[in-house]
C-alpha cells in the first residue's frame, strides 16, 4: 500500500490543533483529537508511525463498550476515557502529537 502522507497530515493536523488550542480538560481534548483520526487504518502509515497509531487506538479503546441487553450504552472510547487517569491521558496526548510531528516531517520533506 502506498503511503499518502498528505492525507495523513490533513487528518492529524486538526487532531494536534485540538490538543494544543483547547482549554478543555485533557480527557476531552484527547477524545476530540482521537475522533479526528480514529477512522484511519494502521496500514495507511509507514511502519514506525503505524506502531504509534496502533498503540493510540489500543489505549483509547482498552476498556471496551458497555453493553446492556444487547444495546451499547457507552462506546469503547467514552468508557475508556471515563476510566483513564490524568497521567495516561497526558501520555496519549503526547503520542498523538508525536505521531503528528512524524507525519508532518514526512509531509514537508516531500
Amino acid at each position: 500500500m502506498t503511503i499518502d502522507v498528505d492525507h495523513l497530515w490533513e487528518r492529524l493536523y486538526p487532531a494536534a490543533w485540538k490538543l494544543a488550542r483547547s482549554a478543555d480538560p485533557i480527557h476531552d481534548r484527547i477524545g476530540e483529537a482521537f475522533r479526528a483520526i480514529r477512522d484511519l487504518k494502521g496500514e495507511q502509515f509507514a511502519p514506525e508511525e503505524r506502531i504509534i497509531y496502533n498503540e493510540i487506538t489500543d489505549r483509547m479503546t482498552r476498556s471496551g463498550a458497555v453493553v446492556e441487553g444487547g444495546t451499547i450504552k457507552l462506546g469503547a472510547v467514552a468508557n475508556t476515557l471515563k476510566m483513564m487517569t490524568e497521567v495516561e491521558a497526558s501520555q496519549i496526548a503526547e503520542s498523538i502529537f508525536e505521531l503528528f510531528v512524524q507525519v508532518a516531517e514526512l509531509h514537508f520533506r516531500a
